[in-house]
């Protein structure tokens, strides 16, 4: 096959385009599933070749667009499902549970969080502090250790002795 220009390699993929529109948007139509969208694809696909044109022999112009179009509508079924799990209608919020469904059982839950302060008040400095330090600000146990001068096990024995407190503290 002689080797054709930019210009000339976009005419012959348009005039497919135009001959084989029907079978393009159906092909598109068994990825996204709507006539419309799939309208949509097979016009981005036209545009694409306008705009860029391509720079490659194309042996087969028809199999070349329908590629395009599959991979065009891939695309946008991809994308159309970024954007639904970006926003979710308003009406979708009236399904979401609330953090507390009871405002007894909230009660509860901040009477059980102020007794096991309490008890955590009530522990050793340096236990409290390895306490908050692992379980709150998510620092590692050795760099704990590191910091206080103690061994990894201790500051282990120390977490697990404060959780206990305010285990006991909270029943």
């Amino acid at each position: 096959m002689p080797t054709r220009t930019k210009d000339a390699t976009t005419a012959v993929l348009l005039e497919v385009l135009l001959h084989q529109r029907a079978e393009l948007v159906e092909t598109a139509r068994r990825v996204v599933r709507c006539g419309a969208r799939a309208e949509d694809v097979v016009q981005d696909v036209a545009l694409k070749v306008c705009q860029n044109g391509v720079t490659a022999d194309i042996a087969d112009a028809a199999g070349f667009l329908r590629r395009m179009v599959r991979n065009a509508a891939i695309d946008a079924v991809r994308q159309s499902g970024r954007e639904c799990r970006r926003s979710a209608p308003s009406e979708a919020g009236d399904a979401v549970p609330a953090p507390c469904d009871c405002p007894l059982r909230r009660l509860e839950a901040r009477q059980s969080l102020r007794l096991a302060i309490r008890a955590l008040d009530q522990a050793p400095a340096r236990t409290r502090e390895a306490f908050l330090a692992h379980r709150i600000e998510g620092v590692p146990q050795k760099d704990i250790a590191a910091r206080a001068g103690v061994s990894p096990t201790l500051v282990n024995f120390m977490i697990r002795d404060a959780t206990a407190l305010c285990r006991a503290a909270a029943v």
